[in-house]
């Protein structure tokens, strides 16, 4: 039997909606300082909260960047979640993966925010951490498709290879700068990946 989610409550939804508030802000004050030196008080300040409000949603101030990452991820689960049966798994995954930035259309601020994240051990850890939450959907939308087997690593390998080839695909956007090339590495990898896997 299927467990499904249960609906966040209106008290959630709109601790979720500050969370993402305030880290909007924080990457804008972020990139216009060019690092992470901005104290949490400018932060709030540039919100109109409480600093003690900042600390109930961020326990330190780097988890600031946490609800961007989920904004992304949850994105991405969506565009798994919602591919056709029969659609072409590797442009899913591409589109999964490398829609998000053209959508926005803000290719360098973009990129510079990477950078920024990628630069600094504390965010970039973050950046690491957060990737492990697609680990499940990417299982579920690759077993809808191919035969995983039952062990329990070789089931969820493709879903870690995929999470850290995205990672070096973005990478190496940041360092080269050009976007088309950024979905070209998540199509190489792709193909890769899912080559090797067999059909049901």
């Amino acid at each position: 039997m299927a467990v499904t989610a249960k609906p966040a409550t209106l008290t959630e939804r709109r601790a979720e909606e500050l969370r993402l508030e305030v880290a909007m802000a924080a990457r804008e004050i972020f990139l216009a300082d060019g690092s992470f030196s901005a104290t949490v008080e400018r932060i709030c300040e540039a919100v109109g909260i409480a600093p003690r409000t900042f600390h109930r949603h961020f326990p330190v101030k780097e988890d600031v960047v946490l609800p961007l990452f989920g904004k992304f991820g949850s994105l991405s689960i969506h565009v798994l979640a919602d591919a056709e049966p029969d659609g072409d798994p590797v442009d899913v995954l591409v589109r999964a993966f490398g829609s998000e930035v053209p959508k926005r259309g803000q290719f360098e601020v973009d990129r510079a925010f990477m950078a920024l994240v990628l630069g600094d051990p504390q965010y970039r850890l973050r950046w690491l951490d957060w990737g492990q939450d697609l680990a499940t959907p990417i299982t579920n939308f690759l077993e809808a498709r191919f035969d995983l087997g039952t062990d329990s690593f070789a089931r969820e390998l493709p879903a870690q290879l995929i999470i850290q080839a995205c990672r070096h695909a973005y990478v190496h956007w940041v360092e080269h700068g050009d976007f088309a090339s950024l979905q070209s590495a998540l199509r190489v990898a792709m193909e890769m990946i899912v080559g090797s896997l067999d059909a049901k």
